[in-house]
């Protein structure tokens, strides 16, 4: 199994995969409209059975708070199921699969974390602004009487 650093594959997922990595080859012997229909339909829900049966930091994607969801990964939710899609339509296999979501997982983490970093420095550059402040004040408010 792939080393992974922030992905926590299930079981589940596991086998959703490899459904819809049959589907994509079963697409392949059915000519009939309804047929291709049917697993158009079907592909698109194991597509977003995937993509929410990913855990990360003990949390599913299907059961994250939306706020912070929306924080960390919806930026990077069509990558999501386009790498999904793809890799599934290409039978890639599932370690490799595993892999390259961890490392899109890992992309939204160190986004974040820049994000983060940049409010801690506004802070505190607010801070030594209050203080320099604070300390100017009564200096100015004398001059000027």
């Amino acid at each position: 199994m792939a080393k992974l650093k922030y992905l926590e594959p299930t079981d589940l997922l596991e086998k959703i995969y490899a459904t819809l990595c049959s589907e994509y080859e079963d697409a392949k012997h059915y000519e009939n409209e309804l047929d291709q229909e049917e697993i158009k339909v079907t592909k698109a829900r194991l597509t977003k059975k995937i993509f929410n049966e990913f855990v990360v930091d003990e949390e599913y994607f299907l059961t994250m708070n939306q706020e912070t969801f929306n924080e960390r990964y919806h930026l990077y939710e069509e990558d999501f199921l386009k790498l999904i899609k793809e890799c599934s339509e290409n039978g890639v296999d599932y370690d490799t699969f595993l892999q390259i979501i961890d490392d899109l997982i890992a992309s939204a983490k160190f986004r974040l974390h820049a994000f983060e970093q940049l409010t801690d420095e506004i802070e505190k550059l607010h801070e030594t602004e209050e203080e320099e402040d604070e300390e100017e004040g009564p200096d100015e408010e004398e001059e000027e009487e």
